[in-house]
């Protein structure tokens, strides 16, 4: 699967359900996650009633995959991804220890995804 059909699975995943809308949108405005082979190990999917695919996080299993390193250490790719699992629910992370390594370009994609999040924009 293209990194093109990959997101748009993931946007039919949405179910439009705000949060995760905007966790979908972060990982595409900040271009992290969505060609890396490792990340799609731990997504479901099936197919809709049209007949396209729709894709999902399976939160636990990453998450725990997170915890063991599995993903890299703490860096700012990583960072991103947790925030956009905490959108999905279930994915606490600290901002003040986690967030540390982020750059003000993707602290200012953030705020767009709560934004996002909330219902207060739309999504690009």
């Amino acid at each position: 699967m293209s990194s093109t059909d990959f997101l748009a699975a993931l946007k039919r995943g949405t179910d439009c359900v705000w949060p995760l809308e905007a966790a979908v949108w972060l990982l595409e405005a900040t271009g992290f996650w969505l060609e890396d082979p490792q990340l799609r190990q731990y997504v479901a999917g099936g197919i809709d009633g049209e007949g396209k695919v729709w894709a999902g996080f399976e939160v636990p299993r990453l998450r725990a995959a997170i915890e063991a390193s599995e993903l890299g250490e703490h860096r700012e790719e990583l960072v991103v991804l947790c925030f956009g699992l905490s959108l999905y629910g279930s994915f606490p992370i600290s901002l003040r220890y986690d967030c540390s390594v982020l750059s003000e370009e993707v602290v200012q994609l953030l705020g767009k995804a709560l934004l996002i999040a909330n219902g207060y924009a739309e999504c690009d």
